[in-house]
């Protein structure tokens, strides 16, 4: 008889600690920026690491394995990171309709009025009992996560709109930037990793590149990084102007100096906040 092996785990059994490394809920409620970019800087490092130390050939190539393992690594980043932008703007969305209870003059049937006209706003029963018990969670949260279209950034846009602060979250650039994004992303999960010639009309950067298997070079994901510091930091705070600009004089310090932290985007590399 064999030696006998570890019993085999559900896949469940697999979940681990994780190392400060990682952000989660309770980072993206303090400050989803910066939540978000800090993702962004460690998927950048976990593709640096891996491209220093895979092997190459003489000629400073990577043997064919490395470059198999490089590229599959890389284009499995990109879900991974836009599925944190879509955390990214529901927690901002969130948590500006939680503190929309300090603004002047806010009418929360007009708000939802212009909400209900891209998006049905009916919640869940069962969504909504998963939350019983849970006195100070988020009612912001449980109603982003009503509403859907998170993967347009023009539809994004007209939900922050029901804020009426006369300001969009992204810009005719940004967006452009992101559907782009989007678009690798869909192929990726849902094509086989494969850009339709039907998926690839749908962005105009795209439209030339159907048919094509999404696969990046190494710096894809730097990239990424770097291009979507300032697209954040931008978005972000200048919304944030606006929203604290139409608190009421009685709004408590200590909610102001929570709005603070909320809208402040920081980031390791300060660098990339201003290119």
């Amino acid at each position: 008889m064999g030696k006998k092996g570890r019993p085999p785990k559900e896949f469940h059994e697999y979940l681990t600690a994780p190392t400060k490394a990682h952000v989660g809920h309770k980072d993206y409620l303090i400050s989803p920026g910066s939540a978000f970019l800090k993702y962004t800087v460690e998927t950048k490092s976990a593709i640096d690491l891996c491209s220093r130390t895979f092997p190459k050939k003489a000629d400073d190539t990577y043997v064919k394995d490395a470059l198999d393992s490089l590229q599959h690594i890389v284009a499995a980043m990109l879900p991974a990171v836009m599925g944190h932008f879509e955390t990214y703007e529901r927690y901002l969305f969130a948590g500006m309709f939680d503190a929309s209870v300090h603004l002047k003059k806010f009418d929360i049937e007009a708000f939802f009025k212009t909400i209900s006209k891209v998006s049905n706003v009916a919640i869940d029963p069962i969504r909504l009992s998963a939350h019983r018990g849970l006195g100070t969670e988020s009612l912001g949260i449980l109603m982003a996560g009503c509403l859907s279209g998170w993967h347009d950034p023009d539809q994004v846009n007209r939900f922050f709109s029901g804020f009426r602060l006369k300001r969009q979250l992204f810009s005719s650039a940004d967006s452009d930037r992101l559907k782009v994004l989007w678009q690798l992303r869909h192929s990726i999960v849902h094509t086989g990793g494969s850009l339709t010639l039907p998926d690839a009309q749908k962005v105009k950067e795209l439209a030339n590149l159907g048919n094509m298997k999404v696969v990046f070079e190494n710096n894809f994901v730097y990239e990424v990084s770097r291009k979507l510091h300032p697209l954040v930091k931008r978005a972000t705070e200048e919304l944030g102007h606006a929203f604290k600009a139409r608190l009421k004089a009685t709004t408590p310090e200590e909610m102001r100096k929570k709005l603070n932290d909320f809208f402040s985007v920081k980031s390791s590399i300060h660098v990339r906040l201003k290119t």
